[in-house]
């Protein structure tokens, strides 16, 4: 009986582990994404990836890891774009400032910090209330364009 109780054991335990190696996902495709971009947090230099969605979260393309974006103050040129996400007011407690260098815009992004309930699961905001925003706006007033 030890010894049926041992190989059970041992059973569950290499299921586990082949669980959690499988469970590694690859690094994101930059393919995938509108967008390429390097933020610094003060850690050091990220490679990001993102959508048109100016608040769709940036992904971290070594691993997948994300950040979400709260407000943006970028410029290209004379166009200067300045945004926050409705319904957030950041915080240095609830965001980080961080700076931002894309092909067109540079300047700073403002992230969420992750904050977790016991559970582990993202508090506050949820979603975008119904409201999409464009990247920089571009349909309104045009990638390239400038204000005077």
């Amino acid at each position: 009986m030890r010894l049926s109780r041992i190989a059970l054991v041992t059973a569950v335990l290499m299921l586990a582990l082949a669980g959690t190696a499988s469970a590694k996902q690859s690094p994101p495709d930059p393919a995938d994404f509108s967008f390429l971009a390097t933020i610094d947090c003060g850690s050091g230099p990220i490679e990001v990836g993102s959508t048109d969605d100016i608040y769709a979260p940036l992904v971290d393309l070594r691993n997948g890891k994300t950040y979400d974006p709260v407000a943006w103050d970028v410029s290209f040129g004379d166009f200067h774009f300045v945004d926050v996400k409705e319904g957030f007011t950041p915080t240095r407690r609830n965001s980080m400032e961080c700076s931002y260098v894309d092909e067109w815009v540079s300047g700073t992004v403002t992230l969420k910090r992750a904050c977790r309930d016991r559970d582990d699961r993202d508090r506050g905001d949820r979603g975008h209330h119904g409201r999409h925003h464009d990247r920089w706006d571009r349909h309104r007033h045009g990638r390239h364009s400038r204000r005077g």
